[in-house]
């Protein structure tokens, strides 16, 4: 029974995700700047950094566990 649990409530955050990002992107897309060129590669690199900076975060923490 635990098992269902936690599939329901992981189910439940993929689909919560998923709304958060639609608004996210609605939102972005109402400021004009970020439909410029320059807008667009700044929100590339943006996330590129943060991606990279995440992915070396967790490799760190799962370091630390093993």
């Amino acid at each position: 029974m635990m098992g269902f649990r936690i599939v329901l409530w992981e189910f439940l955050l993929l689909i919560a995700s998923i709304l958060v990002f639609r608004s996210v992107w609605t939102l972005l897309d109402r400021i004009p700047e970020m439909n410029s060129e320059s807008g667009i590669w700044a929100s590339l690199i943006a996330g590129i950094v943060v991606t990279f900076t995440a992915i070396l975060m967790i490799n760190k923490c799962a370091e630390h566990k093993a």
